[in-house]
């Protein structure tokens, strides 16, 4: 049976529906389950609804619902109806049944699950196993395993930062729908009003975990998915450290040792990369927690899911098989992650320069008046086409050091940056065609002299590589004379 599905990771709901006895009461006992990590969609609420056919190939869906119930922590709920409710309808030997999920996901209450009528089981008779596939890309799920009055962290695995950044100051919570992969790291009321925040990642990242010391695993892979987890590729980058020998006798003959961590084929399988303190326990490691180095450029612009995939010997110690909850708690939140991916450069031009409406070539003189009608015009283009410009600025430099201030702000202003821009939202373009314009009875010969110009367009994106910031101060620049009367 095809079931309608709306993105590509997905629940597993396994329905069960019995028939009860005479007294037609239907019970339909289920667990809901995220296919990929066996999480649960904890406290999302199950209805079911009956429909019937309507001549013409229409569909009537039958309202109220016949049962709903919440889904508990372990994922399982029980629906219970009594049936038929007014007359057998349709039916030729079971109900026909649609079902649909809701969840309460950042403080309002939303669908993950709704089957189409046509969509519906049909007939269920006593007994029938019904699955429904839901999109986890729509659902908030917690790791089961990890329950109230539990001390997991002897066997946690979370990643805890990217660069300098800590994933505490990343919106990238892997079991969050919403989660939008930014780094903010100044928080509310500021998240929307300072340029260094809403940050993009690209480049190289310097990924870091921690692993419990009590985690029972041999090995580990790392692996990114660029469509919301239906499909998941390894990382095989190198991954160097370094280790600190103090096996001579003499101190001053102790030294730092490279060693690589991976990637290693081994047990049947390849990108393996070893733990640093299952290689050499109580060592000192110029890198102890830095899990992968991932090339963000091996994805596409946009959401990237990045997850660790653990695994030990089995018990002949002749392959290498995944390692389970008893081996290694993958943490609900940061386990796997979520991170929005930036590797476009920003356009930055100096369009044209005129003089009075006049084109001029660089290199040119002009003969700038005082009036005001004289103006000089700088034409420019300052955009991201993702939306994650930092700031632009044209400075009008001469002489030694000199710079013309204060910028003009008509019709466009010269410089402005993304905490004046930003709204609801972590997007600020800037734009294709910028005019700001220099006037003679503003700018006069004290404020701008005879001198040779240049005018330098230079802007930045957030996109951070968890250091800094990889499009910084990328720059154009445009050279001419400016003559002030008398000439």
């Amino acid at each position: 049976m095809k079931l309608h599905t709306r993105c590509m990771q997905l629940l597993l709901f396994i329905l069960i529906v019995s028939f009860c006895g005479t007294s037609f009461a239907y019970t339909i006992n289920g667990k809901a389950l995220c296919a990929t990590t066996d999480w649960v969609p904890k406290g999302a609420v199950v209805q079911v609804f009956e429909v019937d056919p309507v001549p013409g190939g229409a569909y009537t869906i039958n309202t109220p619902a016949l049962a709903t119930v919440p889904v508990n922590d372990s994922g399982n709920f029980a629906l219970n109806f009594p049936w038929p409710v007014a007359g057998p309808g349709f039916e030729t030997g079971g109900p026909d049944l649609i079902f649909r999920v809701t969840q309460n996901i950042g403080g309002a209450n939303q669908t993950i699950y709704e089957e189409a009528p046509a969509k519906a089981h049909w007939n269920l008779p006593g007994a029938a196993a019904v699955k429904l596939e839901i999109s986890s890309a729509q659902a908030a799920c917690v790791n089961p395993a990890v329950t109230l009055g539990t001390i997991p962290n002897d066997k946690l695995f979370l990643f805890n930062r990217i660069g300098v950044y800590k994933t505490a100051k990343i919106d990238c919570q892997g079991s969050l729908a919403g989660s939008s992969g930014y780094c903010r790291p100044r928080k509310a009321p500021f998240s929307f009003t300072g340029m260094d925040t809403d940050m993009p990642f690209g480049g190289t990242l310097d990924m870091f975990g921690w692993f419990g010391q009590k985690s029972k695993i041999a090995y580990y892979k790392v692996q990114f998915s660029a469509d919301g987890g239906a499909s998941w590729t390894d990382i095989d980058t190198p991954l160097p450290n370094m280790w600190y020998d103090t096996s001579n006798p003499d101190p001053l003959k102790w030294n730092w040792v490279s060693q690589p961590m991976g990637p290693f084929a081994d047990g049947g399988l390849s990108n393996l990369y070893k733990v640093p303190y299952l290689v050499r326990p109580d060592t000192p490691w110029s890198w102890l927690d830095r899990v992968v180095q991932f090339n963000t450029n091996m994805v596409k612009d946009g959401k990237a899911r990045v997850r660790l995939v653990p695994y030990k010997w089995n018990a002949a110690h002749t392959a290498l098989v995944s390692a389970t909850g008893t081996d290694i708690t993958i943490d609900p939140g940061f386990g796997e992650i979520v991170l929005q991916v930036d590797n476009t450069p920003p356009s930055v031009q100096i369009l044209d320069i005129k003089l009075n409406n006049v084109s001029k070539q660089p290199c040119e003189i002009l003969k700038f008046g005082i009036a005001a009608t004289d103006k000089i015009s700088v034409e420019f283009r300052a955009n991201d086409l993702r939306g994650h410009l930092r700031n632009y600025v044209l400075n009008a430099l001469y002489g030694h050091n000199q710079a013309v201030i204060p910028y003009p702000a008509t019709p466009n202003k010269a410089e402005d940056n993304y905490g004046n821009n930003a709204a609801a939202s972590p997007s600020w373009t800037g734009n294709l065609n910028y005019t700001t314009e220099y006037k003679g009875n503003v700018y006069n010969p004290g404020a701008m002299p005879n001198c040779a110009y240049q005018f330098r367009l230079d802007a930045s994106k957030r996109t951070t590589n968890g250091y800094g910031l990889i499009y910084h101060d990328v720059e154009d620049t445009w050279h001419v004379t400016i003559q002030r009367p008398p000439y």
